[in-house]
């Protein structure tokens, strides 16, 4: 039997803001390796370590909302005025309520686009995440 959960009612909050209509969610964690060399070295080889860990950053593509006091005003206005100071928090919730979460600042604020004229108008938004994410897995 698989473990696997449909993506089907994952919700996304940034500061508070509730982004509906996703439609999809890619991003990676990196962590820095660091090479080691020296004049001890007796085989000629680098040696790596494990260093700082990098939360990476999250891009989301749902639905535009072109009302007034709708998402993409909302996240337009945090994206331009730099804030929140501190970093806001950043929360993914997927359908089996486990959850993602780190602080973080939105670094890219996609233009409305559409890729054919009977599609829908959508936008990309990249949250660039700072300090350790958390992850509550579901319980049972």
């Amino acid at each position: 039997m698989t473990l696997a959960i449909t993506a089907l009612g994952t919700e996304l909050t940034f500061d508070g803001i509730t982004v509906g209509e996703i439609q999809s969610v890619s991003g990676a964690r990196t962590r820095r390796i660091i090479e080691i060399l020296s004049c001890d070295s007796s085989d000629d080889a680098v040696e790596k370590i494990a260093g700082a860990l990098n939360e990476g950053e999250v891009t989301f593509h749902c639905i535009y909302d072109g009302l007034a006091a709708g998402v993409y005003n909302q996240l337009n206005t945090a994206f331009q005025a730099a804030t929140p100071t501190p970093m806001a928090t950043c929360s993914i919730t997927y359908p089996d309520t486990s959850n993602h979460s780190c602080k973080g600042i939105i670094s890219s604020l996609g233009l409305p686009s559409f890729s054919e004229a009977d599609g829908e108008v959508s936008i990309d938004v990249t949250i660039a995440f700072s300090g350790k994410a958390t992850y509550t897995d579901k319980v049972g």
